[in-house]
Parts: structure tokens; sequence; C-alpha cells
């Protein structure tokens, strides 16, 4: 695969290309450092809320209609994220139709009308999509889990904020918002299909208006994760299944542990073929799903574990689960470890065929690390960990003492619970 190109404009927006000679698409992402650990106390939910409105129409195109058809219409898909750190706008098109999604993403950006009209319309969409999280049992353990380990930051709560707060957000909020956040400097396009490098250049940088290429950004407060004993959030309800969530504190982004906890990730709980599913599935027959994930943020990270069962079975599915979790300091096997690794490196390969991963790999690398690092230097990463070096990290991350389980369903009493982990 060719090597990305980088460029920093003159605004000091940065350009990452890759091509991708034999791709049909060009997936485009601009990613912007800005999220809602970025808000202040008075304005939870505005980078969300932000993000919802510049779907909404341009000096040029002033309906959502006219932003989103050109780009359908040709079979490309338009759509954008937010995150606790950053937010992207991301389209994937055909290759001949390319300036057309770079040509309403640009504008998207620099030139949204924020009616006051869209946005009282917009407010009613997300608190909607704020209660939907309540009809979700599986989502509310997962936003619990959310405020368990992180308390009252913005890592514990919703990235869209709370009903009240969104209430209160106004043109004037989004707007300081946008201005403060939507910087050039803060933002990067990352590309990726069968394009030209330096075309693309003369394409953005006609199209971008003159930015200030300074702003107010205030630097959220990095965590510092201090815990001694178990934590456990009951909500109880009058269903069927108990919904479990498990999490650990795990590792930034650029933690020297983060690949041990990306290995033994995929030991645990990722894919049919881990210990988690071949035992609480297939050998216990607890559950339907059972998966574990892994986050690494700038300054924090997370290490969790997912699975809903039966009312009259959880205390086993729990104690199943942890026990998976205390064998990962003990029981390790050359075998299962060779195995992740190639799995771990695999994907990166198979992230190579799609423009869309591949875009989206380099604009999140370029926006935290200000560089991409190779597959080949990942690769080194991965195989310089062996089974002594991940049990000394399973050992300090997946520590007892640093357990949090988040739990919606019919259970009245944290008793039965706590006393199933104090004999583990």
């Amino acid at each position: 695969m060719v090597k990305h190109k980088k460029s920093i404009l003159d605004s000091g927006l940065r350009l990452v290309t890759q091509n991708m000679p034999h791709s049909e698409s060009v997936s485009i992402f601009i990613s912007i450092k800005a999220g809602s650990r970025d808000e202040t106390r008075d304005e939870f939910g505005v980078a969300h809320f932000s993000e919802h409105m510049l779907f909404k129409g341009t000096k040029d195109r002033p309906s959502p209609l006219l932003v989103t058809s050109p780009i359908e219409s040709t079979g490309g898909m338009l759509n954008a994220s937010t995150g606790y750190e950053s937010t992207t706008y991301w389209c994937k098109i055909p290759k001949n139709d390319f300036s057309i999604g770079i040509e309403i993403l640009l504008d998207m950006i620099q030139n949204s009308l924020l009616k006051e009209d869209d946005i009282d319309s917009e407010r009613g969409v997300i608190i909607e999509e704020i209660k939907s999280i309540e009809d979700y049992p599986d989502s509310k353990a997962a936003l619990n889990l959310d405020k368990l380990m992180w308390g009252n930051n913005a890592l514990g709560r919703d990235i869209a904020g709370s009903m009240q707060s969104v209430a209160n957000i106004t043109q004037e909020t989004i707007s300081s918002f946008i201005k403060n956040f939507y910087l050039p400097t803060n933002t990067v396009v990352s590309i990726a299909g069968n394009i030209d490098h330096d075309t693309l250049i003369q394409s953005v940088d006609q199209s971008l208006l003159i930015h200030p290429l300074t702003g107010y950004q205030p630097k959220f407060s990095s965590i510092k994760v201090v815990q001694n004993s178990v934590r456990l959030d009951i909500e109880e309800r009058d269903i069927e299944q108990i919904h479990i969530h498990i999490g650990y504190p795990g590792v930034s982004r650029n933690h020297p542990d983060r690949y041990s906890l990306d290995i033994l990730d995929v030991i645990l709980g990722d894919g049919m073929s881990s210990r988690l599913f071949q035992e609480i599935r297939e050998r216990l027959g607890l559950v339907y799903d059972i998966e574990s994930g892994i986050t690494h943020l700038q300054d924090v990270g997370d290490f969790r574990i997912t699975l809903a069962v039966d009312k009259n079975k959880y205390i086993d599915a729990i104690k199943a689960v942890l026990i998976e979790v205390e064998n990962l300091k003990t029981k390790l096997e050359d075998s299962e470890v060779v195995r992740a690794k190639r799995i771990l490196k695999g994907r990166m390969g198979l992230r190579m065929d799609d423009s869309q991963a591949v875009a989206a790999w380099n604009a999140q690398q370029e926006l935290f690390n200000k560089r991409i690092v190779s597959e080949s230097v990942i690769r080194k990463h991965i195989d310089e960990h062996d089974i002594s070096t991940l049990q000394k990290a399973a050992s300090q991350y997946l520590d007892i003492s640093k357990l949090n389980i988040a739990i919606v369903g019919d259970i009245e009493s944290k008793e039965p619970i706590l006393n199933s982990i104090a004999h583990l």
C-alpha cells in the first residue's frame, strides 16, 4: 500500500491523503478536535447539537435535502459522529463524484445557517434521541457504567447531554462553540481512494474560507483514576433479562501498555473464538451474546465486558465472567497469544482494502498524534508482548479492586453479587 501524504495549508489545516489506485470509492473525513470533553458545565450536549445543525442547510444549500441528496443520489453515504474528544463529518462516494463530496462537506463546515427555527426543531429530535436510551436496557447499562466509572465529568454523562441541558442550548451557544473549536488548526481533512494529493491541495485550499488561526480552546481536565474497591450500580426494571456491563479503567491511546490490553481483549472476548464466548455461551449456555471491548482516549481508557442473561442465572454468569478475567493473570497459552496477535495484525491488513476505514484511521491518528503510525511499527509493538507482559498487564489493570459493574434488570439487592465477588 502506498504511504500516505500530508500537507499543512497556510490556514493551518492538515490534509492527509492515501492513494488507493484500485478503489472505486473515495472517502472523505473531516475530523475536528472538539467533543463533549470540551464543553463547559453550562453547555452539555452542544458538541453533539452542533453536529446535527450542520446538516440543516447552508447559504447555497438552504435545506437538509439539498445537503444530503447530491451525495446519496450517487449511491454515496454522508454522516457524522460526535465523541468525547472529536467530531467527524464524512462521506463515501464513487470516485468520479469526488468533487461533490468534498464541496458539500467543506460547505457544511464553514457555512451552516444555524437558523433559530431549525435549532428549535432539532432540539426535539435530540431530546427524543436521549429518551430512546431509556427504552433500551443495554444502552442504559452502558451509560450507567460510564457514570459509575468516571463520575461527574464528561466521560460520565451522555455525549448528547440531558433533556434539561439540551433545552437550554441556544443559537448563541452553538455558534460560539463552532467559532471557538471549528478552526483550521484544529482540523484534519483525511481522504482515501483513487485520488491525487497535489490536485486535492488546490481543491481544498480554494474551497476554504480564511479563518483565524487562534481561538479560545479550553483544555479539558485530565482524569486521575483512584479506585480501591468494587463499585456496583443496579437499576431495577421488570424485564426478562439482566443486562450487565462490566468495566475496568484502562490506558490512554499512547500508553505503552495499550497493546497488552488490546491483545488481552482479543483473547478474552473479541469474537466467537474468544474465551468468554466459548465458556459462557458455548459451554455453559448462559447467554446469546457476550463480548469485550476496549477504548483508548487522550489520558484514560477502559476495558469492558457486556452481556445479557436470564434473571435467574445472572449470579452464575457474573462469576463465570470474572473467573475468566482472573484466568488471564495466570493461565495464558502461547497458542492463543499467537492467535490474538495474528488477529490484530490481520485486521490492519483488511482495513487497508476499504477507503472509509483508511480515511478514518488516518484522520484520528493525525488529529491526536500529529503523525500517522505505519503498519510496520504497530506490528512491531504487538509482537513485543509475550505471556509475561500480558499477565503483568492483566494483574495491574484487571484487578478486582478496580472492578465496576452496572446492571439493569429485575434485581432488588446488591448483596448476592457482592458475596459472589468476595468468594472469587
